[in-house]
């Protein structure tokens, strides 16, 4: 595996002891709740376009492993990887930063949430102030096809956290 290591003044979450750069593997956990996590997936990369299709696949392979429908799949996939992209190209204007890209499964609930520590989203968006860009639909998307969202942005980053309730997952009950 490919490790990357951070800028030195980044707290990239990572321990000594951990399996690979990052990635909690699947397992059941205690959660602070007293519900039972029962999968957890975390990562972080820069926010580069490589680099956010390379966790996006990891992702995936992450999905793979829960009792998932192929539509429940393809939606978090979707709204994943538009906050990913967004990372990529609106977060960091020198083109240096990071990307977290952390996941659980909960009960019959999974979320997934989308962190950098960049510029933030401009309380005026490109297209109302009439600045021509080919963008504007991620967010309204991520809006779309998730159960719940949430942004939370200012001037020392973002945080995308995307909540789904697939059926799927009601029915498999807590396995």
């Amino acid at each position: 595996m490919h490790r990357h290591t951070p800028e030195p003044d980044v707290d990239d979450g990572e321990t000594a002891d951990a399996d690979q750069a990052g990635t909690t593997s699947p397992g059941r956990l205690p959660a602070r709740s007293g519900t039972v996590v029962i999968s957890t997936f975390e990562e972080l990369a820069p926010a580069l376009p490589n680099d956010v299709a390379d966790l996006r696949r990891k992702l995936i392979r992450w999905l793979a492993e829960l009792p998932l429908d192929p539509a429940s799949t393809h939606d978090i996939t979707l709204a994943t990887y538009e906050a990913l992209a967004n990372v990529a190209a609106h977060a960091y204007p020198d083109g240096r930063g990071w990307a977290r890209l952390q996941a659980s499964r909960v009960g019959d609930a999974v979320t997934v949430t989308v962190t950098d520590t960049g510029c933030g989203i401009p309380a005026t968006s490109p297209h109302s102030a009439g600045l021509r860009t080919s963008g504007g639909r991620g967010l309204p998307l991520i809006d779309k096809v998730t159960d719940q969202s949430e942004i939370d942005t200012g001037e020392h980053g973002t945080r995308v956290r995307m909540t789904w309730r697939p059926a799927a997952l009601r029915d498999a009950g807590a396995t």
